[in-house]
């Protein structure tokens, strides 16, 4: 059972509670923090664009891609609907190629966690930086292997009054670091499964492929502050600033 795919028609219901503003200010916090004022952003793994139409809101020229075409067939029936010039595409991380650059890049809700395989990944990140103007940032974040550990995405809203029910049951191997999450949801009488599939990357992974994709400055920050990350930080959220030549 592939991941956003079902679920996709009904994503922006069952996300209705994330604070999105609140991710699209730190995002820009962090911009801020690193002296970058970017006009234009690529949203890697964009979903259904709920952050690019934010972004779009404030004043960004911005550009999203995902893998899932389904979560992108909803990201371009919102932007038809709503007027926004954003352009979507249908597009693998590791080999992606939009034929343009931009000034800064982000991602949101551990997407980079999604490619399990750490080639592929390193393949991912390079071909980012490649879309990435020079003395551009590189603003994302990923879930920790404590994360995992504490089985935080084991959860369930089996609430008759929710407009989505759901059930998660995880599965974590510290050996191989990877989780797998069995999804089952119910929207009125319909029934939707999804199994999504994360491996836990370390920091001294992520930044040693930065290094390598032209990314020599990295920040890390315990998410949604401006503190180092922890050992029970859960999530981490990277800064990566990539060289100016």
């Amino acid at each position: 059972m592939a991941s956003f795919g079902p679920i996709a028609p009904h994503y922006d219901v069952l996300m209705s509670s994330v604070p999105y503003e609140m991710w699209v200010g730190y995002t820009r916090l962090l911009f801020a923090q690193h002296g970058a004022e970017p006009d234009t952003l690529l949203d890697v793994c964009c979903g259904t664009g709920t952050a690019a139409d934010m972004f779009d809101e404030a004043g960004y020229e911005v550009a999203g891609f995902d893998l899932s075409e389904p979560m992108i067939g909803e990201a371009r029936r919102k932007a038809k609907k709503t007027k926004r010039q954003i352009d979507y595409t249908v597009a693998d991380a590791a080999e992606l190629d939009l034929g343009r650059q931009f000034d800064a890049a982000y991602s949101f809700f551990d997407s980079l966690n999604y490619i399990t395989d750490p080639k592929r990944l390193e393949m991912a990140i390079r071909q980012i930086g490649k879309h990435i103007k020079p003395d551009g940032l590189f603003v994302f974040d990923i879930n920790t292997a404590y994360a995992f550990e504490q089985d935080m995405f084991t959860q369930e809203d089996l609430r008759q009054a929710s407009k989505i029910r759901y059930k998660w049951v995880s599965e974590y191997d510290p050996e191989t670091k990877i989780i797998r999450v069995q999804m089952k949801f119910w929207k009125g009488r319909e029934v939707l499964e999804e199994v999504h599939v994360q491996r836990a990357h370390t920091v001294e992974e992520i930044s040693t492929m930065l290094a390598l994709a032209g990314f020599p400055e990295i920040h890390l920050y315990d998410s949604y502050t401006l503190d180092p990350p922890n050992r029970r930080s859960d999530r981490i959220h990277f800064a990566a600033r990539k060289s100016q030549s």
